[in-house]
């Protein structure tokens, strides 16, 4: 999944400190709501310590995750595919993982793993399960 819509609305803030926008926000709250809809969880939950991931974790998550055991890693914050591709190698393979990060690695490895042209826009998450594998509230 990446990251919801960022805000612009400091120029000067750091790219890691960015938080959501509100439309970011509004986002995330209706992606929670689908997912909880159709029920979906995970059993290991990795993303970038950058605040938006943070945010984007903390509402896509509630009362499906518990945002106290999502693993927060500064390596995923502009992570390439190939370091995302590596990480997934060395997980379990029964288990159902998300990966919250950024593009362009994050859309560099859903192209790979599905073998097409896949770009994610903001508080899009793509699943291998999905019949439509793209789900997007953007």
């Amino acid at each position: 999944m990446r990251h919801a819509k960022s805000s612009w609305d400091d120029l000067y803030v750091d790219d890691f400190k960015r938080p959501l926008s509100e439309r970011g926000l509004k986002n995330s709250e209706m992606l929670n709501a689908f997912l909880k809809s159709k029920k979906v969880s995970f059993d290991k939950v990795y993303s970038s310590s950058s605040v938006r991931t943070e945010i984007t974790c903390s509402v896509v998550l509630e009362g499906i995750f518990e945002f106290d055991k999502v693993s927060f890693l500064d390596d995923f914050y502009h992570a390439s595919a190939e370091y995302l591709k590596n990480f997934l190698l060395d997980k379990t393979l029964q288990e159902s993982v998300l990966i919250v990060g950024h593009n362009p690695g994050l859309s560099d490895l859903v192209s790979y793993l599905s073998k097409r042209d896949i770009y994610l826009r903001t508080c899009l998450l793509y699943t291998s399960d999905a019949a439509d594998d793209l789900l997007c509230v953007d």
